[in-house]
């Protein structure tokens, strides 16, 4: 995308579109294993973007039951099928599972892109995604270290945030798919602020009344009084303090290893981590399959599963629909305001 995409408040709100990831990996099979598994209300609401003859091919091998029709043609209420809106011309080949390639990637990608463009255009009110492979998709062209940041891009650089979440803990990590070197110099006291009062405000949106963070130090023991770092009292500490003084119930920095405690993870709804594997370490280790993706701070609900695309499994019919299920279950909940951390 060379320009951003303008959005358009959704005339469809309730209807999902699901970008179908990476066709070398388990994207394509976790949609088509997930789909029997769902309500009938809310198969009905779902729109595949990737190529129509890969997924034929794809569900005469897997024999799920599924009927798969191409989305563009006029379909009768009572069809109970997946719908796929054609959109990517790439044939089904075993040989291509489990491998890198920059055809896969641009195909992955221009999935992503098209189910963007109806969300935005009001023919979708959400957005699911399956898994993208990064090398691959940077062998198509495109520069992106994930989904979160070509989300971010494609609405002209709007401020997001990623947070995982399940049942038993949900987290927002302050930089994303950044090397740990760099992480202390993406930290700010304006950045942290900004992003808490995001969550906060998308919480609220989502239809929780007093949401509360707790946030992670960065450094061992939050830097143990200055004795491992300086950058809890000079940024994190005072972000805190900032958002206190708005009304909103935020505490910390805490130590990351005491913080993630079955008794500790009762005192609030999301953790704020100050880096990737900080956060989403606990949360997979706790929850793995049954955790999604969401991206916060978009004029339009997206979820992902929180899985990549399984390269090792991919082809041979193993591919657990797990996360998909609870990823088109939760942007369900999200819409309906049903959704709670």
């Amino acid at each position: 995308m060379t320009k951003p995409i303008k959005y358009h408040a959704s005339g469809q709100g309730a209807l999902i579109a699901v970008s179908w990831g990476d066709p070398a990996g388990v994207g394509p099979e976790v949609i088509l294993k997930s789909f029997p598994r769902l309500s009938k209300r809310l198969r009905g609401k779902l729109t595949v973007f990737g190529s129509l003859s890969y997924f034929l091919a794809l569900e005469r091998r897997l024999k799920t039951g599924v009927d798969i029709v191409d989305a563009s043609k006029k379909i009768g209420k009572m069809f109970d099928g997946l719908r796929v809106d054609d959109v990517v011309d790439m044939k089904f080949s075993q040989k291509n599972f489990g491998k890198i390639d920059r055809l896969s990637g641009k195909a992955a990608m221009t999935g992503v892109a098209r189910a963007v463009e109806a969300v935005c255009e009001g023919r979708f009110g959400a957005l699911v995604t399956a898994p993208i492979n990064k090398e691959a998709v940077n062998l198509a062209g495109y520069r992106i270290a994930g989904h979160t940041e070509f989300l971010s891009e494609a609405l002209g650089g709007v401020e997001v945030a990623m947070m995982l979440s399940s049942k038993k803990l949900s987290v927002v990590v302050a930089t994303t798919h950044v090397a740990i070197r760099d992480v202390p110099g993406r930290l700010s006291r304006k950045k942290l602020t900004g992003l808490l009062k995001l969550i906060h405000r998308s919480l609220i949106k989502f239809g929780m009344k007093k949401p509360r963070l707790a946030v992670c130090g960065l450094n061992p023991h939050a830097s143990d009084g200055g004795l491992f770092g300086d950058e809890e009292k000079n940024i994190i500490a005072p972000a805190i303090k900032a958002v206190r003084g708005a009304g909103m119930d935020v505490s910390g920095p805490y130590p990351a290893d005491t913080m993630f405690t079955q008794r500790a993870i009762s005192g609030y709804d999301v953790a704020v981590a100050m880096y990737h594997d900080q956060g989403l370490v606990p949360v997979k280790a706790l929850s793995f399959a049954k955790t999604v993706n969401i991206t916060l701070g978009l004029p339009f609900v997206r979820v992902s599963v929180d899985h990549g695309t399984a390269f090792d499994i991919a082809g041979k019919r193993r591919a657990d629909a797990t996360s998909m299920i609870h990823a088109i279950k939760t942007c369900d909940q999200i819409l309906n305001g049903k959704f709670r951390v």
